[in-house]
């Protein structure tokens, strides 16, 4: 592999990471607001900029995990043309990507710090919806990625 082809897939990473951040706090906006309004689990005191902020974290989050998906993608998606990757199928493997990922990452850095385990309780809503919106993600761009392919 030459230096070109190297930095054309840090490139591709790179673009990547900034679809995922940008899915990813859309999402964590939207569904944060809306889980407040309804009154579900999010306590109604948190403001906009509240949501804001954690919306943020989501959208670096997703990011730091597009890069995990980079790499998986590197490898069981190598040498594909973009017609021949089922967007549905893509979009499962970004959700079991990021489902994994997330918690690993979560735990890792726990462990890193000095804080020991993290109980399964504790990270379980963020497993399901690191598992949505990884799957989200990933299906929504490769999605927009042929549709934009075919049009061209």
């Amino acid at each position: 592999m030459n230096v070109h082809d190297i930095v054309r897939r840090l490139a591709g990473a790179a673009r990547n990471a900034i679809v995922w951040s940008v899915a990813w706090f859309a999402l964590a906006f939207v569904t944060i607001l809306a889980m407040r309004s309804i009154g579900v689990v999010v306590p109604a005191s948190i403001g906009v900029l509240d949501a804001l902020g954690m919306a943020i974290r989501v959208g670096i989050v997703g990011g730091i995990t597009s890069g995990a998906f980079s790499a998986f993608m590197s490898f069981a998606y190598r040498g594909r043309r973009l017609a021949e990757i089922s967007w549905p199928r893509f979009g499962l493997a970004g959700a079991v990507v990021a489902g994994v990922f997330v918690p690993a990452f979560m735990i890792g850095a726990n462990l890193l710090t000095g804080g020991g385990l993290v109980p399964f309780s504790a990270i379980r809503s963020d497993i399901v919806i690191a598992t949505i919106f990884g799957g989200v993600a990933a299906g929504a761009s490769m999605w927009l990625a042929q549709r934009a392919c075919r049009s061209a």
